[in-house]
């Protein structure tokens, strides 16, 4: 059975409790892991590796903390683990066919990063994927080759997180955009982040205390609507880029769903 982290805040002890009784009930083990908490901890540590302007605009304390939080874990698996590690959210939920192919890792391919195991988005939102790498049990897995959002649950292998840590030295967007939005990460490329398909996971709680401090900031100057502006074109550049890898390298472009 592949190694689980949960990120959770100390304060919400209730999501632990929740988190631990969806996995205890599929004898799921995991381990706790101390987030980042927004409210308590100092800007100078939240910013630390991190700049608090970039192409989406202005970072909030949470997406601050959050992404410390990930980069903390990253760190320990960096140091510590020979395997494949699962890492989620707390308010994260597990599919039943998830917790079956999550109890060996033989499925990984030996040079994976990182593997998103989410689904993530509206009904309407569709991703672009590569065509299938490797078939298992019903499932594939494709290289993620647009935006999907989102850092509920993904497979981290030690590989991954000693690339993460080497170049976490300059980011300016959140974690999940880091991770996983070619149009804003300058490591996408480099990390090849795979989707599992169907997904095994997802997030079923929008409220995240992680990422509750992006409603800090509001749109009432001429700066913010040019930071929209600048915004829009970044989650856009690459469009054509996408438009002829589905055209004439068969790339797929499918929406997300989540296993049973």
């Amino acid at each position: 059975m592949i190694k689980c982290f949960i990120i959770n805040l100390e304060k919400r002890k209730d999501r632990l409790q929740k988190i631990s009784k969806h996995l205890k009930k599929n004898n799921f083990n995991f381990v706790r892991f101390n987030a980042v908490d927004a409210e308590s901890e100092s800007y100078t540590i939240l910013n630390r590796n991190i700049s608090q302007n970039g192409p989406l605009g202005e970072i909030s304390k949470g997406d601050l903390a959050c992404f410390q939080s990930h980069y903390l874990l990253w760190r320990h698996v960096s140091k510590n683990e020979k395997k494949p590690v699962l890492i989620l959210e707390d308010d994260t939920y597990i599919s039943n066919l998830g917790f079956k192919i999550l109890s060996n890792t033989n499925w990984i391919p030996s040079d994976a990063k990182i593997i998103k195991c989410e689904k993530f988005g509206n009904k309407r939102h569709r991703v672009l994927l590569s065509p299938v790498v490797n078939s298992f049990s019903g499932f594939n897995l494709h290289f993620l080759l647009s935006k999907h959002s989102g850092t509920g649950g993904y497979i981290l292998t030690p590989e991954g997180a000693d690339f993460l840590i080497k170049h976490s030295l300059n980011v300016n967007v959140s974690v999940d955009h880091f991770l996983f939005n070619p149009n804003n990460s300058n490591i996408f490329k480099r990390l090849k982040p795979l989707q599992i398909y169907p997904a095994i996971c997802e997030q079923n709680d929008s409220s995240s205390d992680i990422h509750l401090h992006r409603r800090e900031f509001s749109y009432k100057s001429f700066f913010d609507f040019i930071r929209e502006i600048k915004r829009g074109y970044y989650e856009i550049r690459l469009l054509p880029k996408q438009l002829f890898q589905l055209v004439f390298l068969k790339c797929l472009l499918k929406k997300i769903i989540i296993s049973e």
